[in-house]
């Protein structure tokens, strides 16, 4: 009897486990099957940019920002869209925050802050980023700029008004010399931002 049980338990935890594969399964499959929708960040939809460069298809055309303390790409959709995947075609942007408009809030969110890797193969600037897994609506898009590789830290006894000031330090080789270290941004320079919301089922069953 005691031979009989364990078969039947045994045989309920199979069936278990073989459940959970499947359902595990079903879930990986609709992972890999994920379709996107067309680039709505694309002028032709109706897409607004703060440079025309940033969404006009273009990767070989730069979209530049001034040498200015505050550097900001935006892009302003025809509407609120809904948002699950953004791709960065990097410039020269060396530390950045992605930020989306809360549609109910009014206010800018931060959803994501970068700081490029340093082993680049010989490359200045990591060519392309890309955010997926997002899940949030909004009529605006913002890639805030803090560091660019092009720009310059110098060290400053004081500062002036208008200075970024990066940290202050009290020595300076070895001995002791208090001073600020300053930024002297450069231009910021992207060449295209993709932005993608998941394609309804309906829009690619036959």
């Amino acid at each position: 009897m005691r031979t009989g049980k364990n078969h039947h338990h045994f045989a309920a935890l199979l069936c278990l486990l073989l459940s959970c594969l499947s359902l595990n399964a079903c879930r990986i499959a609709e992972v890999l099957s994920t379709q996107y929708s067309p680039n709505v960040a694309l002028a032709n939809y109706g897409t607004e940019a703060n440079h025309p460069g940033l969404n006009d298809g273009n990767l070989q055309t730069l979209a530049t920002l001034p040498a200015n303390n505050e550097r900001s790409f935006i892009i302003r959709f025809d509407g609120v869209q809904p948002v699950r995947k953004i791709v960065v075609h990097n410039g020269n942007l060396f530390r950045f925050e992605m930020d989306y408009l809360n549609a109910e809030t009014g206010e800018w969110e931060t959803f994501h802050t970068v700081v490029q890797r340093r082993n680049l193969d010989g490359e200045r600037a990591q060519p392309m980023y890309v955010f997926d897994r997002l899940n949030f609506q909004t009529q605006m898009l913002r890639v805030n700029v803090t560091r660019t590789v092009d720009d310059i830290i110098v060290n400053k006894i004081a500062t002036q008004p208008g200075d970024r000031i990066v940290d202050r330090r009290t020595t300076l080789v070895g001995q002791y010399y208090p001073h600020y270290r300053v930024m002297q941004p450069a231009m910021a320079q992207l060449r295209e931002i993709e932005v993608y919301h998941l394609q309804p089922k309906q829009d690619f069953q036959d």
